[in-house]
This record gives C-alpha cells, structure tokens and sequence, in this order.
C-alpha cells in the first residue's frame, strides 16, 4: 500500500482553553476546535488547526501517544517476537514519548496544518539496540540522532564522475555484512576498474597506501573467522586489510566549528603518485582509480567487483560516526543526494 495515499479517519476534539500553554508549538493560535486527521494504519497523523486556536506541546504529544498504542509494529518491523514488539511497545508508553516527528508545517490565513509521521530512524536504533541485548535503554541514546544538517546541500563532490547514490539498500550504510560480522558504515559507488576517484572536499591528505600490498586470502579469511568468534569486525582488521589501498582525508572543521569531519577512499587499484600524507588537496582533486583491493577478488588479481568504498566519518565531543548511521531507507537516500552534487 503506497504510504502516502490517505485513508482519512476524523476526530474532532472540542478543547477548553482555560490556561495558558506552557510552550506554543510554532506560534499557532487558540480558537475552539481541533480536527486530527489519520493516515495508513496510523502511520501519519495530520493536526488541523481552525483560526485563532492555541496548541501546546502537552495537547499534541497525549494525541500522538493515543495513536501510536494502534500502530502495527509487528508489520512496520517486519517480525513476529511479541516479546519484542512488547518491549517497544514498553518504551513509547513511558511519559511524553511517541514514535512520531513533525515533517510538515502549513499555514494560512484560515488554517494551521502540522503533520507528523512515525520517526522510523529512532524505532530502527530502538530496535537494534533491543537486538543487542541492551535491557537499559537510554533515552538520550535514542535521542541522539545525527541528522547531519550541518552539511549544506551539494557541499560535498561524487567521488565517481557521473555515478549517482546506489539505490540498493545494500550498498549503502547500515547494510549487515554478515561476512565480517560488522555493519557498513559507507557507500560503495558501482565504477569501472581504473575509473578515476576525485576528492569530496578540500583538505589534508592524512593516509595514502602508495606501497600497498595486497595479502593472500587465506590469511583475509582467516581474521574474518576470528571476526566471527568475536561477533563485530575490529578495527585492525576493517582499516587496515578490509579497506584494501586506501587515502584518508582530513577535512578538518572546514564544515562546522564543532564537528572534524574525515572522508574515506578504499578498495583502490592505484593511487596518484603526488597523493602524499601532509599535502594539501583540493575539491575535484583526482586521487587515483576505481578497484578490488582489499577483497577476496582483489587477491585473486581479477577485475571482478569493482567499486569505491566511500566514507565519511563525523568526530565530536559526542564520539564518532558515519554519514547516514541510524538513517534508514527513503530518509537515508534523500540526505544522500543531498549532500552530494555534481560541481
């Protein structure tokens, strides 16, 4: 059922004003009736404002909560352990919590509309770390969401000219890679072996295998296996052989005071020769080429599985991520390209 053909079901709720809200949700204003509207399975909840009506967080918030007690999480996570779902079912039933975020503000002279939908980004990171066995759940883990706004549109260069954002879920981050027992945490870009890889952004070179040497794939299998004895991929094995010949750049705060920003080029068949660690570099600048290394195929000296790894690694005082972590499908495309751009 496509999510955005509305399947309306009103409520009309008659509210008396008889105190001042303790916070207005974008200055909208009181008169005498609200009209909250509801969409596919309660997925989307629409708040129809008539003129001159005041509407505090407290009002808003007690209406999501009663909706999202009817949503479907067995459906919208695609599993069958009420266990599970219980205990989601658990967390949003705790004080002035929902599973929705406003996506949409509409004003005019006679009508305030505000939409909410669910936040499928924060019962995806709830969900994994329920499956993570975590019992304590952190609010502000769950809150702490980056939504990388801080990145302004089009500010970093496609890496591969004229290859767009993959739109495989599989190729993107947060794919399972079951393999090494790890999460991907970068776009891997479809190019042709020896197609030219260009830097996203200005900065410093801090890593450049130009002496890279490809190990057999006994030895690659064998760290995976202990990979999987420890069930995560460690970082010894994931920068150093996964990654295969790879250059590292330090954008440093060029894109927020706050925020050093690093991005990651892998799985290279070669690199430029004047690509060295503690040059400067500047957007569009070429790295080096498309390749295999770092995989089963890159040691085996075929040209099968070509592609570039791409990441980009945010550092705060909040610790270290990657572009896109805890978003996912449609919303994890839509700041993707984005983000990226052509010139």
């Amino acid at each position: 059922m496509n999510l955005f053909k509305i399947l309306p079901i009103f409520f009309l709720f008659f509210i008396a004003c008889s105190s001042k809200p303790e916070i207005i949700l974008n200055e909208i204003e009181q008169n005498e009736n609200l009209i909250i509207t509801t969409t596919n399975e309660n997925k989307y909840v629409n708040f129809n404002f008539p003129k001159n009506f005041n509407a505090n967080d407290t009002i808003i918030n007690q209406e999501l909560k009663k909706f999202s007690k009817k949503i479907n999480y067995f459906e919208l996570l695609n599993t069958q352990d009420s266990s599970f779902v219980n205990k989601i079912y658990s967390y949003f039933n705790k004080e002035n919590q929902h599973p929705y975020r406003m996506f949409e503000l509409n004003l005019s002279d006679t009508l305030k509309q505000v939409k909410f939908k669910i936040d499928s980004n924060k019962i995806h990171l709830l969900q994994q770390i329920l499956q993570d066995d975590k019992t304590d759940i952190n609010k502000k883990e769950i809150e702490l969401i980056d939504d990388f706004s801080y990145i302004e549109d089009g500010q970093l260069l496609f890496p591969c000219p004229n290859i767009e954002i993959p739109l495989s879920l599989n190729l993107l981050p947060n794919a399972s890679r079951k393999y090494r027992s790890g999460i991907h945490q970068g776009i891997d870009f479809a190019g042709n072996y020896d197609s030219e890889v260009r830097s996203v952004f200005d900065g410093v070179i801090i890593r450049s295998d130009l002496d890279y040497y490809e190990v057999s794939n006994e030895f690659r299998n064998d760290l995976l296996k202990k990979a999987s004895i420890i069930q995560r991929t460690p970082s010894d094995i994931f920068v150093n052989i996964l990654y295969g010949r790879t250059v590292m750049i330090d954008h440093g705060f060029s894109f927020t005071k706050d925020k050093r920003i690093i991005s990651i080029y892998a799985h290279l068949s070669k690199i430029n020769p004047k690509i060295k660690v503690g040059k400067n570099i500047s957007r569009g600048d070429i790295i080096g080429n498309v390749g295999n290394s770092g995989t089963s195929d890159g040691a085996k000296g075929n040209r099968k599985s070509a592609h570039l790894h791409f990441e980009l690694i945010i550092q705060d005082k909040n610790g270290e991520r990657y572009l896109g972590k805890n978003i996912y499908n449609e919303e994890l495309l839509k700041l993707l390209n984005r983000v990226f751009s052509h010139k």
